[in-house]
């Protein structure tokens, strides 16, 4: 069996042309959204009528209603919740799909623009390069990667700094305890303490709109 690695090295001017035309399809999507972008991440397993979910919605409204455009990875969970309620405040919603990953695929009906995307690296590019700030709630391995690689481009001022929003206090707690505890204390982390106030832990909707709009203003 071919591995997918091997089949990028066997294709290259297929990869690298497919790569540079999502990315060009990415900006100029991006550059017909006329309002200030702010994205979302969490988990494709929520249900709807979970506490999660309907917070997400929730939270895309509000913005949606007070001029922000709502950006996600196009998919079910988190996702489709936050672009719900985007939809629902007659903002611009946006999903960017991952064309390739089982389970992804939403119904439409709750979008005003969407792509699909092979290379993953382009799709976390564009889902984060125009936003005002990055929202992440509740979920797995994926969300955690998403995370990581933002923060780290930010730290390193590869990024603009913006704020980076965690959903629901007590689910992050044990993450952050332990990098508090290991990460700084044995002086792993390249600013310090500073490096921890990237981050804005919140549990009410009120409180997003808040840092976000605070930040818009500063």
């Amino acid at each position: 069996m071919l591995r997918k690695n091997t089949q990028f090295f066997q294709h290259r001017a297929w990869a690298s042309n497919e790569a540079k035309k999502e990315l060009d399809d990415g900006l100029a999507l991006l550059g017909g959204i006329d309002k200030p972008i702010v994205s979302f991440f969490g988990s494709h397993m929520v249900s709807p009528g979970s506490k999660y979910y309907k917070h997400a919605e929730r939270a895309g409204y509000e913005l949606g209603r007070r001029g922000y455009a709502v950006v996600t990875g196009g998919g079910p969970g988190i996702m489709y919740a936050a672009n719900s309620g985007a939809f629902r405040a007659g903002a611009p919603s946006i999903g960017i799909r991952a064309s390739l990953i089982k389970g992804e695929t939403v119904g439409g009906g709750v979008y005003t623009n969407t792509a699909a995307y092979s290379f993953l690296f382009v799709r976390r590019f564009i889902l984060a390069v125009k936003s005002e700030a990055l929202v992440f709630y509740p979920g797995g391995f994926g969300t955690l990667n998403e995370l990581f690689e933002y923060v780290v481009l930010i730290q390193t001022g590869i990024d603009d700094k913006v704020p980076i929003i965690m959903v629901d206090k007590r689910y992050w707690k044990g993450l952050f305890s332990w990098i508090k505890r290991e990460m700084a204390k044995q002086k792993l982390l390249t600013h310090g303490d500073k490096d921890l106030r990237l981050f804005y832990f919140v549990d009410d909707v009120k409180d997003i709109v808040k840092i976000i709009e605070k930040s818009a203003n500063a």
